[in-house]
């Protein structure tokens, strides 16, 4: 940008900001660069557009960071002599509108060391308003100012020219936002209530321990087509719309399916146990037809070696860890316990349990 010919303004000896077409020509105008404080001349020709330029072309003034110094005065000024502003819609609840101020106080330092705003502007209902002015490409606050249970109003001047810069301010909602707004917010839920919709207020903390967060019942945000949650911002920390009433019946629905879920789980439960107890009581009948060895309690010593079979004559082997009674040799065991057909052939007891 080519920023001498666009210097309409400037400051004169009072130190307010005036148009160069409402002072003399040439040096006459007495008037000075808001950053640099160098001597400034009209010029208001008849072929370039009016404008006022700076007077040592040897200096090497920063044109960018006067253009910008020169806007900032300029806002403060419209917004000290008018005493209004057109402020943007708050998350699409409040709409945009003019706002008037009964009293406003500026400050006309450029780069903020402190963490005042630029404007502090009082309505007649004692309401402050807080006005910061930004640069995209320039950081002007070196450190943040505290915004909390306060009204704070963001205003970007880097798109803005001197000719409209008032117009900007007065009558458009473009390239402002709302760093905090205590009394919007405050009055969000009366609002709704007012146009027969009952809402609440909830924190992240508190979604996060919502039962039914899953299908979440907040007021949905216009600028994704309806598909996310509308967050509201303030003091720090981002708040939700809760639809009471779709809440409650939700909350409802939850509660009652839970409960068939569980009525559901213990009636599987019930049903597994039977089934396992069929199964144990089906053991216990086929264990009556198991002809498996089992373990014989007795107070036979071991050193009563000359005890025999009742039916076979056969010498008893009696082993000493668990308690088991057998015919000599273990051979006689099949598989799983169960006694050896080819042993049950020689033995008496068997071969007649068989026929």
């Amino acid at each position: 940008m080519y920023y001498e010919e666009v210097f309409s303004w400037a400051e004169n000896a009072e130190g307010k900001m005036v148009h160069v077409d409402t002072v003399p020509n040439g040096k006459r105008c007495g008037c000075i660069c808001p950053n640099c404080h160098e001597q400034l001349v009209a010029r208001q020709g008849d072929v370039n557009a009016h404008g006022f330029a700076h007077l040592s072309h040897g200096r090497g003034a920063n044109l960018e960071i006067c253009y910008k110094v020169t806007l900032l005065k300029l806002a403060e000024q419209i917004i000290e002599t008018q005493k209004r502003i057109h402020v943007p819609s708050y998350y699409e609840i409040y709409k945009e509108t003019d706002i008037e101020f009964a009293d406003v106080k500026i400050d006309f330092r450029f780069e903020r060391e402190d963490r005042q705003p630029d404007v502090i502007a009082t309505t007649k209902e004692n309401q402050k308003y807080l006005i910061v002015f930004c640069f995209d490409d320039y950081v002007r606050h070196k450190q943040s100012f505290g915004f909390y249970d306060l009204t704070c109003l963001s205003v970007n001047l880097t798109r803005q020219k001197l000719n409209s810069l008032e117009n900007f301010l007065l009558a458009s909602s473009e390239d402002k936002h709302w760093i905090n707004n205590d009394v919007y917010f405050k009055g969000i839920e009366a609002k709704y209530k007012d146009n027969g919709k009952l809402v609440k207020l909830v924190s992240d903390e508190e979604c996060k321990e919502c039962k039914i967060r899953s299908s979440c019942c907040a007021v949905m945000s216009r600028d994704y087509g309806f598909c996310t949650p509308l967050l509201i911002k303030n003091n720090g920390q981002q708040f939700r719309l809760c639809k009471t009433e779709k809440y409650m019946q939700e909350l409802k629905d939850y509660c009652k399916q839970q409960e068939e879920d569980r009525l559901c789980r213990e009636a599987n439960h019930k049903k597994w146990e039977e089934k396992l107890l069929a199964k144990k009581h089906e053991q216990v009948e086929n264990n009556k037809y198991n002809y498996s060895i089992q373990p014989v309690l007795t107070d036979i010593k071991n050193t009563d070696s000359e005890r025999s079979c009742f039916d076979c004559e056969i010498n008893l082997a009696w082993a000493c860890k668990d308690g088991w009674a057998h015919c000599g040799c273990r051979p006689e065991l099949g598989s799983h316990g169960r006694i050896n057909p080819e042993y049950a052939k020689q033995c008496p007891r068997f071969v007649r349990k068989k026929q």
